[in-house]
Parts: structure tokens; sequence; C-alpha cells
């Protein structure tokens, strides 16, 4: 941070010397050397130079008027001499602050996961094998991938095993049986780091031949980082349930299991199909010798096993994810092996290799230490055990740690025994105190600096200061101490504060290493605010910081949690959100790999491509390879830009260079833009052509029944504005419905009508009323014969009715009409003609048009136009006709079912529901869309004539409903990997002169089976295409097309052979003759050889001579043609445009509108793609008019298009979302502007020597303010990208020019992600060192979501921590002060160095969280019951064959014992919100179940399926229905678990709760338990925790077992609270939950808590228990709390006191007696939250919990409501969840209570007093005393200590 200074000194350095020794606390000691020499050294004189930094003092003066403020703070100038006199020496054995340093640390461990030296390398393994399936979808068409990429993984145990055994790893594991605890000497000195470094050296030996590089530093990263344990764990839990259920372990006796061993079984065919395999047998191995034996028994004919119909265990088969070894030659065969072993041993190697060479199927799971949970429970004083523990818990990383400044209005900490604060003496005055020459450097810190460490080091460079100088500057280290002390802690005035941000940044960028500056400001804020406060900020400098903040706005990089403050994180152009306080680290590195596997593939695909089209385009080769690497860097950034922006691009044309989406970027400024492409929804043209068949049932604009209505658009905004219909006399909105009335389905659109129009909705509507069967002919039928109107009716009828009513009535008659009859015709299914007429008849006369007695003449005319089928006997004759009708939809390819809103297509999904949730999508759309054309005046109140003509126009309008555009998502492949130029043909028209005026290059591409006479066929046709094509291929861009023919398959007859090894030399010979060939040979069967088929083609006359000779030499060569890669097995012919893969329905061929439509749907991609590539590839000297390379169009095409369609394989492929910018490129224009001093770059890819040994690489784009949260995340992050994984790195500083209150000044933060940190050196945490020491702090932790996090170690109270003023600062001070309180004040303190403060937390356990479905309705089953189980050791059936150990350790095959299952359970509800679930499990394999107690099991079973991006549930092929599913827990990256579920037949309408609750029931359930919950945080809630949890025992008549949130309790309360439990006759269990990320959450600890108090009851404990009873930890229990257990609450979910109002004098403070608290209870009571009852049954019944979050999640968008959460809330709503007023005897408080009202009271509550503070240990003593107390506050805490002693005594 001094480096500014330096850097802007003019001459001799020489600053303000206190504003030095303020800014020196925060300069590393290893840097402070240099700088404190430099001082040392100097002499100096003037302390002006430091102004541009600073600003001088005349400056500070004038500042805001604060002139007198600034002037008193203002430090006296001082030269460094003049420290050398003073008055008051301290002597060196006096310590100048007893409180040292203060340090604190903070780890997080996973107690249950052992690492061992074999860690490394397991994980290294897992991470290779986790490569397999980064960035990848489970579609069918990427199985064969994956299983070559797995080859990965294999290769790197092969490479293990194939380099022999290491003997310490062998040691390792043989000293397990080490009794004596003597080692092997090579075992102690082989370490993790070791071991690590083995592990990442097989695995880049074993991708030296793979095509896809492993990155050299990513893997030690994430090894460092340990991001694959939870994989290993949940191998290890695998191998210890298998080792205990074979008999190979013993929990009870010492001794691990073997090394390694298999499992060996015979499985089940799986003929049904169920999905389900069943284990038939099983032998386990331990010696390779065996395994023949052992597949022979369980594969012998005569072998007697039975099905028994088990499903296999986890510890029998393999998981979904695991793959078998490549080794493998029988897919068919029945026996499966899983290998369980430790990985790098000679037993696990020969077991490998003997099942590599044995050729089954087969896995391999590491052990791990399977012996840890015995080794960690045992005890370690007994001196007979002699076994040292072989495992360590896991240390973690990744996750954050916040210390708070709290702000303490109330005393809330405990003071220990004596409820006293230790003062220590006065002390003495700084400013004359001074070191004494003759005595050395003083051992501790002093102004952050420990000068005698530096001096240390000083000496050893022989560059020790002068005496005078060392005295003077030990003496000002005193006297400025006292001085930075106060500094530290000085919060700035919101005034000083408003450019916090900008001179943050003036300080970053001024910093020779700007990211340890970043990281150094945003992380110690509260320590340096005040010194950037004084900071001044030129002019310049904010107008630089305006372009970098309007700069982030256009990417979209702000973080609206922090002011819109600039943030954002691109990964290339992905963004990556860091703003959470649950960021995952973990899923970075998955993004980092997924990138870089994009990266790695594109580059393998397209740079051999490109590189061999430079070459043959003419280029110098010098040239060349620039151009090769130019135009790779252009085929990246179109990846970079993703799919979206390249539309976007290609659309507006923006080609000109890199910096055109900067550009395009600044003219699209504004909120009120128009949607871009991107966003923008595709039309159909329904309304050109339908003039005479279209019936418009209704005209908004010249129908009477509107003559009401308001003409003016301005209404519309108006009523817009309250929520209001759109109501305007214009036709903004036309409906189209599509509809066959004899179908007899109701059509959804109908009922929407009716209801739109009922709501004055401005809605035209039109319906086309065809036959099916006659719009799939393209023609009419002629009218059937009349038959006395007892025929079936037709559509003509009904288009002949609709017409004749619309003609003769009022136009709402004929749409009330129409829809009537149609839902009629739907329930009563066919009908005559006659009673279709009768049916409309008695409709109109029930509406009142048809006039009594008129009904027959209307009938009979109705009839007379039926019987005629054409004529129209109305005064208002009509153009429209059947014939034009069923002619318009054949044109538009529209069918009946289908309907469409302005010419947007709504779903055909018969289901209302969803139906009406499309139907809402589109109509909030196109509202938006209309309300933006009125404000551009495009729709005025007089203009255009036809809205719904002006509406139906644009890039994104079709003629046709072409099946292309119904298809849910595109599919992209490259289908031709192995194909090159050589094998197209061109478009004989439109054919360019110039490639630079093409707009897009296309690769059109037929696949056909060339075996068949249907593919030859559709081959033929695909060629008379080519050979006949239109004027223009696309209506305003020119398209230049190359057409390529590929076989579907390797070809198995001779004519295929023949005709393949022709196309795969396309380009040499002219289209027609290969038509002619390819006709030729079309049908004819006749050739058996391949010399028959080319003596036919030999005949062909209409073909020249040397063309047909070299036909026939292309015939006869020997050639493997490239076979085309089929992403759709089961079609044999298809079409690929651009890697858009098109299958045409049924066997037809495509035509030239579909190759249009696919060429118009790809075009703008296209055209962005052609241009970005294209100018890298022609010749650069190349003019008009010039001699063209005949191979240019051919190359061209092949490399345009072929990129083309890898870029869209992989951006398909990819599961990342694209940005709204192209980020990457514009980070890579300002790099060309490198003028900008808040522009950064680092490791740059141009420095490079050599284009040709460049590749490319990820990159990472960073915009950010440096004074937010996510910034303090980010920042030790950048520094490892930027030193340890070396990507190219980018950072723009965008500082707000004012800043509010939204800066982080209360808390300092680290975030442990080292990629340095090693468990045994230099073990990972979150470390604060020289803390300010009069700051009271609070701990919090930011941990990944799927991470349940519990504190397991700290000597201090976390929620306080604070420094003893006496003792000091840290654990030791700590234990000091609360001895010295029990009267043991002959403790002194010694002067102390550091004072640290370590705390320890425990990943407890991982969720599995996600969201579950009915897939019936669409929507979430909320309140459904599930349960998740874990069997320790599988419950395995004892009909298996297994080879057991025998005593002599000879094994045979025989039945074995089995152990009985050990499970683990928890359970939990669906939420409405999203369908959220979360269970809490540990690595391992779970079944996840409804309750089968529940409603819910006799309602729902389970299926699979996805959830589509529009929100469509599609349910997978082979789903089939089950109550189970299996969930695998093995990584940190839980992105959420899909669940689906479906009625069962019969309960379809069944609701999931019953709505009456047999009362007899409940009575057999009723449980005499009195279940209370509570929670506390801090050691003085915790000492009242106990004492409230003591009275309720004390006072209660039944059982009590209280409910404790374990969140934020600490370790030793947990342990010694379960002791007291058992004391005092209670039971006590901890319950857990973690706030959900959809739900907004809360940064002040106090809120949280608030939070997890109210909104998760109906999840936070076990779904057996129905009632629980809340108190808080401060209350005292007087009374029964079995009275309050029983009691009714009459129907009501919960129940709550009422606040008393029986003390006059604070009535005043009750503000729910005023105001908007009066107005909405409406006179309801407000309740207080201390204590209350929940009928949890009831609770969860009426789906209270989803009530009270959606309400939350409502409210807390504003921070200011919601005051007092866990209070408000529910009274807030108590008008949706009504609350049962408990008697005012269930809880007194003094501040709300008289005094007379006390005796009658049954709680006692330490609430605040608002009129006073006082701290609540006083207050208890005070108020719980006296004669209405049988125990008084003093004697329960007495109580409570003394089993407090007898705890730790115990211990």
């Amino acid at each position: 941070l001094l480096q500014p200074l330096v850097k802007h000194s003019h001459g001799l350095w020489s600053i303000q010397y206190s504003r030095y020794m303020q800014m020196v606390a925060f300069i590393r000691p290893v840097q402070l050397a240099l700088i404190l020499l430099c001082l040392c050294l100097v002499e100096v004189h003037c302390w002006s130079a430091s102004s541009y930094f600073f600003g001088s003092s005349e400056e500070d003066s004038t500042n805001d008027g604060s002139d007198d403020d600034v002037k008193a703070d203002a430090p006296k100038k001082r030269s460094l001499s003049s420290f050398q006199e003073f008055s008051h020496p301290i002597p060196i054995d006096q310590s100048i602050t007893s409180l040292g340093r203060r340090d604190i640390e903070a780890s997080v461990k996973a107690y249950t996961w052992p690492t061992t030296i074999f860690s490394p390398i397991c994980e290294a393994w897992a991470y290779l094998e986790a490569d397999t399936f980064i960035g990848k979808t489970k579609s069918s068409s990427q199985t064969n991938e994956i299983e070559g990429q797995q080859s990965l993984a294999w290769r790197y145990l092969d490479v293990l095993v194939e380099r022999g055994s290491i003997s310490s790893l062998d040691s390792w594991v043989d000293e397990s049986n080490d009794q004596d605890g003597s080692g092997n000497e090579s075992t102690q000195l082989w370490t993790f780091q070791n071991s690590t470094s083995l592990a990442v050296e097989a695995a880049f030996s074993a991708t030296e031949s793979d095509t896809s590089t492993l990155d050299e530093n990513l893997l030690p990263m994430a090894l460092s980082l340990r991001a694959q344990s939870p994989h290993c764990e949940m191998h290890r839990s695998l191998a210890r349930d298998a080792a205990i259920a074979f008999g190979l372990y013993n929990v009870d006796a010492v001794g691990p299991p073997p090394a390694a061993f298999s499992v060996v079984s015979r499985v089940s065919k799986d003929d049904d199909g169920s999905g389900t395999n069943v284990v038939l047998g099983t032998q386990v191995i331990l010696d390779a010798s065996l395994l023949p034996a052992a597949i022979n028994a369980l594969t012998a004919e005569d072998s007697e096993v039975k099905n028994t119909g088990d499903e296999g265990s986890s510890s029998l088969m393999p998981l979904p994810e695991e793959t078998f070894h490549p080794s493998s030659q029988d897919d068919d065969s029945d026996i499966v092996a899983i290998l369980y072993g430790q990985v790098g041993t000679t037993a696990f190697a020969s077991l490998y290799q003997s099942l590599k060479e044995s050729q089954i199927k087969f896995v391999v799971r590491h052990m791990g230490h399977v012996p840890y949970e015995e080794e960690t429970t045992m005890d370690k004083n007994d001196e007979s055990n002699n076994l040292i523990p072989r495992a360590t818990p896991t240390v973690l990383q990744g996750y954050g740690v916040r210390l708070d400044i709290r702000n303490v209005e109330y005393k809330a900490f405990d003071d220990g025994p004596d409820d006293k604060a230790k003062d220590g003496d006065a002390e003495p005055d700084w400013n004359e105190a001074g070191h004494q020459p003759e005595h050395p450097a003083r051992n501790e810190y002093l102004a952050g600096v420990n000068l005698q460490t530096l001096l240390g080091r000083l000496h050893d460079a022989d560059t020790a200061p002068l005496a005078p100088d060392l005295q003077a500057l030990q003496t000002a280290l005193i006297q400025s101490h006292p001085a930075q002390l106060r500094s530290e802690s000085i919060v700035p005035p919101a005034w000083q504060r408003r450019p916090l941000s900008l001179q943050a940044a003036i300080v970053i960028t001024a910093s020779s290493d700007p990211l340890e500056t970043l990281k150094g400001v945003s992380q110690n804020l509260p320590s340096v605010a005040h010194y950037l406060s004084n900071v001044r900020v030129p002019k310049s400098f904010e107008d630089l910081a305006e372009e970098a903040s309007s700069l982030a706005t256009k990417v979209g990089a702000v973080s609206p949690g922090w002011g819109d403050a600039a943030f954002g994180l691109f990964i290339n152009s992905r963004a990556v959100d860091v703003e959470r306080p649950s960021f995952n680290v973990f899923q970075l590195l998955d993004v980092l790999r997924e990138e870089d596997k994009r990266l790695r593939e594109l580059e393998l695909k397209v740079r051999p491509m490109l590189k061999n089209a430079v070459s043959m385009l003419g280029r110098e080769e010098d040239e060349g390879v620039g151009d090769e690497w130019a135009a790779l860097q252009a085929v990246r950034q179109a990846l970079d830009m993703g799919a979206e922006k390249l539309a976007q691009m290609g659309k507006d044309g923006s080609f000109d260079n890199e910096k055109s989406i900067v550009v395009e970027s600044e003219d699209n400024e504004g909120d009120d833009q128009e949607d871009t492409s991107s966003s923008e929804k595709y039309r159909i043209d329904v309304a050109r052509g339908g003039k005479n068949a279209v019936l418009y049932l209704n005209d908004i604009e010249k129908d009477p029944a509107y003559k009401s209505w308001p003409s003016s658009i301005q209404e519309m905004f108006y009523r817009s504005q309250y929520g209001g219909a759109p109501t305007v006399r214009r036709n903004l909105f036309t409906m189209l419905v599509v509809i066959d009335p004899t179908a007899g389905i109701a059509h959804p659109a109908l009922d929407a009508v009716g209801q739109l129009l009922n709501g004055q909705f401005p809605l035209r509507l039109g319906v086309l009323v065809v036959n099916d069967e006659d719009v799939s002919k393209g023609s009419a039928a002629p009218p059937a014969p009349w038959d006395d109107g007892d025929r079936h009716f037709h559509a003509r009828d009904s288009f002949l009715l609709l017409k004749y009513i619309s003609n003769n009535f009022p136009k709402l008659a004929a749409i009330s009409s129409f829809v009537q009859v149609s839902q009629y015709v739907a329930a009563s299914g066919e009908m005559s003609v006659r009673e279709y007429i009768s049916s409309h008849v008695s409709i109109l006369v029930e509406m009142g048009v048809i006039h009594s007695g008129e009904e027959s003449h209307v009938q009979h005319e109705m009839e007379v136009l039926l019987e005629s089928g054409t004529s129209d006997t109305s005064t208002k004759p009509s153009g429209a006709n059947y014939e034009s009708a069923v002619q318009f939809a054949a044109d538009k390819l529209i069918r009946p079912g289908m309907s469409f809103f302005n010419g947007l297509p709504l779903p055909d999904d018969p289901s209302m529901e969803s139906f009406g949730a499309g139907l809402n999508e589109i109509l909030q759309y196109e509202q938006r869309h209309i309300m933006q054309l009125a404000m551009k005046g495009v729709i005025t109140d007089t203009a255009p004539k036809s809205i719904y003509a002006s509406v139906l126009s644009g890039d994104k309008l079709y003629k046709q409903y072409h099946p292309i555009l119904r298809e849910t998502a595109s599919e992209y492949s490259v289908v031709s990997p192995k194909s090159d130029w050589h094998s197209l043909m061109l478009s004989t028209s439109p054919a360019p002169s110039d490639y630079s005026n093409v707009d897009a290059i296309f690769l059109i591409e037929g696949v056909f089976d060339l075996d068949s006479p249907g593919g030859i066929e559709s081959a033929v046709s695909f060629l008379d295409l080519m050979s006949s094509p239109p004027d223009t291929w696309h209506d305003s861009k020119l398209a230049s097309l190359a057409f390529r023919i590929l076989p579907s398959g390797t070809p198995t007859s001779p004519q295929s052979q023949v005709l393949s090894n022709i196309l795969s030399v396309a380009s040499q010979f002219d289209p027609a003759d290969i038509t002619a060939v390819v006709k030729k040979l079309h049908g004819d069967t006749s050739h058996e050889t391949v010399a028959d088929v080319i003596s036919t083609i030999e005949k062909i006359e209409d073909i020249s001579g040397h063309v047909l000779k070299n036909m026939v030499d292309a015939a006869k060569k020997e050639t493997s043609c490239p076979v085309a890669k089929s992403t759709t097995p089961e079609k044999k012919n298809f079409y690929v445009v651009n890697g858009r893969v098109y299958v045409p329905t049924g066997d037809a061929s495509i035509s030239i509108s579909d190759i249009k439509m696919l060429i118009s749907f790809e075009m703008d991609k296209s055209n962005a793609i052609t241009k970005l590539i294209l100018p890298h590839l022609l010749p650069a000297t190349s003019e008009k008019g010039e001699a063209r390379n005949e191979l240019e169009g051919p190359v061209i095409h092949h490399a345009i298009g072929t990129s083309a369609a890898i870029l869209n394989e992989i951006l398909s492929a990819s599961s990342s979302s694209s940005t709204s910018q192209d980020v990457a490129a514009t980070f890579d224009s300002l790099h060309s502007d490198s003028g900008n001093p808040l522009y950064f770059s680092w490791n740059d890819e141009s420095f490079s020597t050599s284009s040709s040994t460049r590749h490319l690489q990820v990159k990472v784009s960073v915009i950010l303010d440096p004074l937010t949260e996510p910034t303090q995340r980010v920042a030790p992050l950048l520094l490892a990208i930027r030193d340890f994984l070396k990507l190219p790195l980018r950072l723009m500083i965008a500082p707000r020019k004012i800043v509010q209150n939204d800066v982080p000044l209360s808390s300092y933060y680290r975030f442990v992600a080292s990629p340095n940190a090693f468990p045994d050196s230099n073990p990972p945490k979150a470390l604060f060192q020289n803390l300010p020491t009069n700051h009271l702090l609070t701990l919090r932790m930011d941990v990944p979501e799927a991470w349940d996090v519990q504190q397991a170690n700290a000597v201090q109270d976390t929620d306080n921590l604070r420094c003893d003023t006496r003792y000091g600062c840290g654990d030791e001070a700590h234990v000091l002060a609360n001895e010295g309180g029990r009267g043991q004040d002959d403790a002194e303190p010694a002067q102390r160095n550091v004072e640290s403060t370590q705390i320890e937390y425990s990943v407890k356990s991982l969720l599995f969280f996600g969201q579950c479905y009915d897939v019936s309705q669409s929507t979430p089953p909320n309140g459904l019951q599930l349960t998740l189980d874990r069997s320790k050791s599988s419950d395995i059936s004892e009909s298996e064959v297994t080879a057991e150990i025998q005593p002599d350790g000879d094994q045979q095959l025989s039945d074995s014992n089995r152990v009985a299952a050990q499970n683990e359970h928890t359970d939990t509800l669906v939420m409405k919100t999203v369908g959220y679930w979360q269970l809490a499990a540990n690595p391992g394999v779970w079944d996840l179940r409804i309750d089968e107690k529940s409603r819910g099991a006799e309602i729902y079973h389970m299926v699979e399926g996805t959830v589509a991006k529009t929100g469509k549930i599609q349910l997978s092929k082979n789903s089939a229905e089950s109550t189970s599913k299996t969930l695998v827990m093995k990584d940190f990256t839980n992105q959420g678990r899909l669940l689906l579920v479906k009625r069962r037949t019969g309960f379809e309408q069944v609701n999931l709760f019953r709505e009456e609750v047999d009362l007899d029931e409940i009575q057999e359930e009723k449980d005499e338990t009195v279940h209370v919950f509570s929670l506390a945080t801090g050691h003085a809630y915790e000492r009242l925790l106990k004492i409230m949890m003591l009275s309720v025992t004390k006072r209660t008549t039944s059982p009590v077992k209280f409910w404790l949130f374990e969140n934020f309790l600490s370790p030793s309360f947990k342990s010694s609270a379960k002791f007291m439990a058992k004391e005092i006759g209670c039971e006590v269990e901890f319950v857990t939950y973690k706030w959900p990320e959809w739900l907004r959450g809360q940064t002040e600890k106090q809120r949280i808590i608030w939070g997890y108090k109210i909104l998760f009851l109906d999840v936070l404990f076990p779904l057996d228990v129905k009632k629980i009873i809340y108190v808080d930890a401060d209350q005292v229990v007087r009374g029964d709390m079995t009275e309050l257990w029983n009691l009714d609450l009459e129907g009501r979910p919960y129940g709550y006191t009422p606040f008393c109002d029986s003390r006059e004098e604070t009535l005043g403070y009750q503000f729910w007696r005023t105001g908007f608290w009066a107005s909405h209870l409406r006179g309801r009571p407000y309740h207080i939250s201390a204590l209350y009852v929940v009928d949890l049954d009831r609770f969860r019944r009426e789906l209270v919990g989803d009530k009270l979050r959606s309400i939350y999640q409502s409210l807390s968008a504003d921070p200011n409501s919601l005051s007092n959460l866990d209070q408000d809330l529910p009274n807030y709503a108590q008008h949706d969840v009504p609350i049962f007023s408990l008697p005012q005897k269930w809880l007194w408080c003094e501040s709300w209570c008289s005094d007379e009202t006390k005796a009658e009271a049954m709680t006692i509550d330490l609430c605040n007093n608002p009129e006073h503070k006082e701290a609540k240990i006083s207050m208890a003593k005070r108020i719980i005393s006296g004669d209405l107390f049988e125990e008084s506050w003093e004697d329960l805490d007495a109580l409570v200590a003394k089993y407090d002693q007898d705890f730790l005594g115990d211990s």
C-alpha cells in the first residue's frame, strides 16, 4: 500500500510520519523490511511530497466546512530524529500492550472423512473420471463419446499399475498391523505431497497419447482444494459396507481389511426391461489366482442358484455413472465385478491385472481407510492400545469467513462466572514514552510491526540500520501504536465515505501488484477505510471510473445487492455467480474445465482443417501460419459469443472488427429497447392468404358491442399501471383457432377466449374450421349426401353454420354459440348433422337472439344450407368457403388443434392447465411488445390500418408453420468429421463471382442408406433439388451452398460401395453426371459384384468419355469412404444444414421449401460465422476479375460449413447459458488500448513466441468495484488464476463515484482457496492477522449451498470475540481470564507477541436438494413426504454364494452369514415454491422414497424424465414406475436433483392431505412427550438456554424432549447440554436446515436466526413430531408445560401470546397500536414470538410453511420491512394463517406486563426494555428472584454451573 506513495513522490521520499504508521500495518513483514530500511537510512526533513496521494493539509481543512475537525486531527510534522527525545523510558520487560497482536484462525474439516497418503491418488482418478461428464448431457448420441473419454481415467490406473508397486504405499498398508507402533522409515518419509506428485505425474502420463491434454495446473489445484474428496469417501463407504458384509472386516476386532478384494457377481440379463438388475450369485476374491474358479462357479450350467428377486445392492452392482473397463469384450455377459482396493499397492495391481486379462466387466472403487471410524472412537488414553491412527480428518477449502464488528446495544456476552469485566492498569502517556538506546528491539507487534523480527532479517543481509535510527524508529512505533489502534476503529462519516470506492481504486491502480492490493483493501476495509478517506481523487480519474461503470452496465456486470456496483466474473464469456454467500468454488473449477474442454475440442477439430484451407487457397507459408491462427481465433470468438449473440451479430451486420461488439452496445443503450432477436419469438403469417378461409367472428373497431370502449391508446398505458386489461377499441390482439369439431376434443383456446372477452380484453377471434383428413390430403372432400340429416356432421357443416350465424346474428352470439356447441360435442361424442343444427338453434334461443316462433324457420334455413354443402342463403354473401379454408391450412402447414395469438403459436397441449400456462406467457410477452410499438409511435389511435398485419412482420415471421418450428429443441451434430472438400458439390446457381460478397456459407449434407431403395430414392431427390436450385435461397441475404451425400452406414452391397466411392470425390464431377449414375443404379438389383456395377456405369451415354473414365477409376479405388456419424440411430435418412439435423416426417424427401426454412433458421448465425472466418481464408492480394483458384469454392465451403457445424454442436451441448454480450471480445478490444489505468491484464496468450505453438486458452475477465462483498470473495481466486493456473486474466476496476451505505465497512473477510496448501504441511485456513483489539467481533461462515457446517472446536465465543483488557485476545487469554474469575488471580499475563484464536468447523453432512413435480399436473406436489435411507452394511441376500476366508487364510466357495443392516434415515416435505426439497446425507449411495407411511405413497409413484427450458416435463422413453430413486453423493457441486412423480390410476383427483382427520387415529398417535424447540447463539445465550431447559424439565410433569437448532451452537454447549439432559432427566436432539438459495437471504446474523425460527417449521423436525412448543432461550418457566401442550388451539395451526398492555409507561412504544399495523390488524392482537405452540400436523397439512415463505419473499424485497422478522411475519399473515391467542399468563415480560400480573405468569421472558438498556444476566438476577420462584435465577445458574463442572470432570 505504500508503493503509491513512493510512485508519486517528487525527489526525496518524505511523507507525514503518522500517516505512514497508520498504513504500515497492512504491509507484509517481508515487504516491510525494504521499506523500513529505507526509512532508517535516509534523513527525513520534508513532509509535503505526497500531496497527490493524500492531498495537502490546506485541502483537507476546507473539506465540506469541517475545518476545525480536520485541523484538530492533523498530526504534527516531525522528522525521524525528533523521536530520539522523550521523557518516559519504557523498560524492556514492560509490554507496551498486554493484548499483543490479535490473530484469528478458522478452518473447516470433514471429521468423518479420512485423509491418508492414498487420498491424492484416488482424487486424481476421480478428477479424470469426472472429466467424462464435464459439460456433457446424458443423451444417447453421446454414449460412445463418453465411453471413449472414460478410458482416460482407466489409463491413469494402467499407468499406476504398470509402473510397479511403491514400497512406501505397500508398507503403509502393512503397518496397519504393526501393534508396537514401530514404523518403516520410508513410510514415515512418504507424505501427502509425495502422493500428490505421484498422482499428477501418472495423470500426465495417461494423457500423453490422448487427443485432449490435461491442463497441467488445474489438476494440482483441484487436489489442493480436495475437490474430489467426497468421491473417494463415497467409494470408502461402499468398500466398508462390503468388507463388513462379507466378513472381511470386524468392527469389534483390531485389524484392517485386506488391501484389495474383488466382489464378482452374476446378475440377471434384465430381459424384462424394468431397469432392475437382480443378483443371482456372488464370489469374493482376495487372490487373483482364484478368479477363474470363481467365474466358472458362477457360470456353471448345473448351478442351482435361483433368482431371488432381490435387487443388487450398491456394493455388488455398478452405479449409474460407473462404466466398465475397456478390456471388457462381452457386453452380453452376466458376470460383473467390483474391485475394491488401495490404488497404488501391489495387492490392488495384482487383482486389477487379473480382471483385465479375464475380460469380464468390472469397475474399480478406491477402498480408503476402512477402520477410520473405530480408530477415531478409540480411547487414546488406553495404555493397552498401541494402534497408531492411520488417517486424519479431511481439511477442506472453498469457503469464506466473515468477521463482523458488532454494535452492542444490549450486553449479550458472557463475562464469566463473576460477571465482571477485568480492567487493566491505567496506561501511561505514550506521546512521551520512548525506547532506551541500550535495549534491543522489542519482541512485540507495535503499529503492526515486530521490529526485532525484521531486524533479524536485515542483519542476515548485512544491512542493519544505525543505532540512533533504530532507537528513534522503535520510539516512533511505541508512540504511534495507540494512535493506530484508534484510527483503525474510526468509521469515516457518511459525507466522507461518498468517494471511498474511487479512493480505493486509486490505491489499487497505483500498486505494483494490483491484485494483492485489491485483496488487502477489500478484505480489510474496516481498518483501511479511515486512511482511504484521505486520498485525493483527480477529476480525470472520475471520468475514467464513469466509463468503466458504463462498460459494466453494458456487459450486465452489476451487483444489485451492492447499490448496482460493478461486478462480473466471466470465464470466456460465461458469467459465474460469485455474489451469493454460498458461492461454490468447485463449480468454478467445473466451469474452467468445461470451457477448457470446449476450446481443446474446438481446436482439435477445426485447426487442421483451417490450416489445410489456408494452404490450399495459395497463401504464402509464413503468411499462412499467421492466417491459420487468426482464423482459429475468429472461430474461438464465435464460440465465446454464443448462439444468441452470433445470431444478433448476423442480424445487425456488425462485422467491421472486434470492437464492433462494443460499438453495438453503445448504440443499443437504454431500457426501452425492443427485444433482441435472441429473445424475440417467431410468428407464423396466418393472416395473408386467409381472406376467404378464416371466419372472423368479431371486430373490436367496428362492432357496436364495443362502442363504449375508449379509443385512445393512452388508455392502455393508464390501465396497465394498475394491472388492468388494455381495454381499447382497437384490434390489438387477434387469435386464430384451428378446429375440427368432429374430432370430439375440446379446444382449450375456446375456453380462454371466453375468459379474455369477459375480462374486456381487446381480442379479435378468427376461426379456421377444417377436417384433419382434408388438410392431410391437401384438398376438401366433396359434400356428403344429405341422407335426411342422419349422417354424421362434417367440418364443412360446422364451417357453413358458423358463417351463417356470424352473418345473421350478433358477433358475440356467434362466438358464444360456437364455443358452447364445441364443448357439447366434445362431451357427447358423435352426432348427426340434424342434431348438430338443433344444438345451435337451442343455444341461440337460450341467448335470446332467436325470438319465439322463429326456431323452425332458422332450423329450416340451416338444413337447406348444409344440404347444399356450398351455397349461402343469407342476405350477406361472403367469399369465405370451405375449400379455401382447407387449402389455406394445407399451404400454411397448420392442423386442427393449433391456435395462434398475433401469429405466435400457442401450446397444442389439450390440457387446459398446460395450455393456460403457455397462453399466459404469450399474453405477457405480446402485451409488452404492443406497448413498445405504441411507445415508439408505430401504433397510434388511428394507425396502422391493420395492427394485425403490422405485427406480422420482421425477420422472425415465417410463411408456414414448418415442422422444424415445432421442434422442442434443435439438434446439431457434425455428421462428417472425416470428410474433406473432395466430397463437395457446389450449387450451379446462384454461383458467387466473389466470395467476399457472400453473406453466408452453407454446407447441406444428405445422409442416406445407400443399401436401401428408399435411401437411393432420397439421394436422387436430393441431387435433383441441387441441380435445379431456386433463384435465391434467402429473401434478403446472399447464401452460397455446397452439397454432400454421405452413407448412413458402412456400405455392404456392391452398388452402395461404388456410389460411396464416387461420392467421396464428388467435387471432380458435375452434379448432373452424378445424378445420372445414381438414377441408373436406382432400382437395379442385378449387380452381384463391384465389377457388375462398374459395367453398368460404363454404359451410360449421357456422360462424356473422360468423365466416365474418372468415375470408373474412382469406383475401383479401395478407399475408406467416410460414413456419417448418425445422431438418430432409428433414422437412416436425414439432412444436415451447417450441423442442424432435420429428419422429415415419415420417409418424405427434402424439398426446396425445407432447405429454405433451414437456411432461414440458420442464416443469422451462419452469416456471423462466415464474416468472422472468411477474411482469414481468402488470399489477401486477390482482386476482382483475377483468375480464381478452382479449389476456392469447395475449400471455403468445407472449412466454413464444417466450422459452423462444429460450433453449433459444441454450443448446443453446452449447459451454460449465453450472456447478453461477448465479454471476451469486449475485453480483447480493451486490451488494445493499454493506456487505461483501470485496466490490467496478465498471462496474455499473444506473448507466445510463435503462432504455430500457440493454443487456445481459457480467458478470465473480471470487472468489479473494489468495495463490494463479491470482490472480497473473488480477490484471492484472481491471484490463484493468475499465479497458479496462469490463465489469461483481464481486470477492469470500475469504482462507483458515490457510495452510500452499501460497502462492507464492518466486515473483515477471508476466502480459503489456496492452491499451495497441503493437509500435512501448510494446512489451509482463514487467517486474520493484526486485527484491532478494541472491536467486538462475530464470526460468520460462507459455505457452498450443499455444505451443512457446524462448529467443532472453539475455546472462545465466536458470536462475541473480544479481548480481555488484562489477559489479552487469544484462546490462552480467554482461559486465563476465566481462571482469574474463579479466584486464580495470581495468573499474571506475560508479555505476548501474537494472541491467536483458533476455531474449527466441521462438515456434518452434505445436502441433496432439488425440485419435485407431479407430471400429471406439471405442478409441485407440495406437502409430499420424502425419506432418505442408506444402509451402512448392505443387506445382501442369504442365497448369494460367496468366497469365504478360512482360518488358515485360504478361500472356500460357500455360503456366508450376513451382517444386519444399519440404516441412516432422514425425511422432509416438498415445498410449494419450485417444488423444493432438501435432505442431508454424507458421501455414499442413498435411496430416496415417498414416505411409505404417508398418504403420498398411496397416490404417487416415481418416474424418470426431464424438464425442458420451456418448463415442459418430458418423461423418458424407458421410464418405469418405481417406489425409490437412487441418489449418489460424490461431489461438492450438487446442481439440484429432479424428482418426478406420477399419480396412480384412480388417484388423479385425490388430495394429498385428507381434509377430515380421524380423531380416534390422532388419539392413538398421541405423544405423551412434550417437545420443546429453541435456539441460541453465543456463550451468554447458551448459558441462558441451559437454565431454560432446566426450568422446563423441573416444572413439567410429562417427559420433555428438546429440539435445539444446531447451526449456531458451540461444540462445548452441545456436549455439555447432552450431559446435563441425562442428569436432569430430559432428552436433547439437534436439528438443522440450510436456507435455500431461492429464498431471499438475510445478511445480519440476528435476522438469519429470526428467519430460522419461523420459516422452516414444517421441514425442521422429523415427520413423526406432530407438535412443538417454541421457548426463547432467555426464558425461565414457572408452570407445567404439559398444560400448554394439551391446550386446544381450536383449529389454528399455531398459538402465540398477545403482547401485554398492563404496563402503562411503555404503551407508547407499542407501534402496532397506530399507523400501518393498526389498520392491517383490524382489531386483531399483535403477538409476541418469545413463546408459541405449533400443531405441526395441521401446519403441514394446511401448507402454512409455504404461505409464510411466500409472504416473507414478497415483504423482504423491501429491506425496511419485517423489522422483527420472527414476530412481524406471523402477525402480518394473520389474515391467511389465523393465530390462536394463548392466555396472557403464558408469557410475562417486565417491559410490557405490570408487576401485579407477575404472580400468575407461567413463563418469565427477559425481553429488552425500550426505555433503558440492561444486560441480560443482571436483568435475570434481578427479575427472577424472590418468593414467586422456587429457585432464583442464580440458584438455577449455579446448578447449571455444577453440571458443567461435572461434565468437565468426566471428560
